[in-house]
């Protein structure tokens, strides 16, 4: 299975796209190759064989960011070399050009459709590529899907959305309500990332498919109450387990009190 929804290709020139592109999508709860979300794992590897599995191997499509600075870039050409032959392999749409100007790129036929980001406004692109994944996904049987902690709250009768639940990241120190924090999918877990993309703050985990064991079920603390031991990995709520490495507080409207989920020391340490 590959490892990312949509490797983005682009030249540095062309970079405020290509972020602006990578953070609207991973609001949207695909996983995302952008290479500024990925220093930690680049750091000491082979970056030309590396990023030829990347762009070969590891990704649903390939964005391609199409500009005269792209046709000139070294690496950039290996990118799109990389693309071309798993799109020439697999007889498949795997390269989805998007237009910043009209430069002719090699191998791009001028008959393949493309979107052209100087007409079309980034929530559209975003829009489209969703699309683009689902239909991946439903082609090759894959079924995992976002599952956000709203969505577990609300299946064990707990009113509150993502906005209503506040935790702060042990990095930098935001503060910051869940439905701020950058959601992405690992196979059957949902991440939540901090906002200022220091580190994971919440995995939602199915308990068939938990990659890492978590205690058996627990209610929701009040704020006053102790949390957990040391060891403690998350907490159990029906179907899921949630784990959370800074405390969160779930607190609405029309909620006399908060409801505290003390933070899980060894929420990320795996098996």
């Amino acid at each position: 299975m590959p490892k990312y929804d949509v490797a983005i290709s682009f030249a540095g020139e062309d970079r405020p796209v290509a972020q602006e592109l990578a953070a609207s999508l991973v609001l949207t709860g695909l996983n995302v190759f952008y290479d500024e979300y990925e220093q930690a794992d680049l750091w000491g590897k082979d970056l030309y064989t590396h990023l030829s599995k990347v762009y070969k191997d590891e990704s649903k499509y390939c964005l391609m960011l199409i500009s005269e600075h792209y046709a000139k870039k070294q690496w950039t050409n290996h990118e799109r070399r990389a693309a071309q032959a798993r799109a020439f392999a697999e007889s498949s749409e795997y390269i989805l050009p998007l237009r910043l100007d009209d430069t002719e790129i090699d191998g791009v036929l001028g008959t393949t459709g493309y979107l052209d980001f100087r007409r079309f406004p980034v929530e559209k692109i975003v829009e489209s590529l969703v699309i683009k994944v689902r239909e991946y996904n439903k082609a090759h049987g894959i079924v995992f899907e976002i599952v956000r902690v709203q969505d577990v709250f609300t299946k064990q009768k707990l009113q509150g959305k993502d906005g209503d639940v506040i935790t702060t990241c042990p990095a930098c120190h935001s503060e910051q309500n869940l439905n701020e924090a950058k959601i992405s999918q690992d196979d059957a877990e949902t991440i939540y990332t901090c906002k200022n993309g220091c580190q994971r703050l919440v995995v939602v985990s199915r308990r068939s498919e938990a990659k890492w064991p978590a205690m058996p079920d627990r209610p929701a603390l009040t704020e006053d109450r102790n949390g957990p031991g040391l060891g403690f990995r998350g907490y159990g709520f029906g179907d899921y387990f949630i784990r959370n490495v800074s405390d969160i507080i779930l607190k609405t409207d029309v909620m006399a009190s908060g409801l505290l989920l003390p933070a899980s020391p060894a929420a990320l340490m795996k098996k």
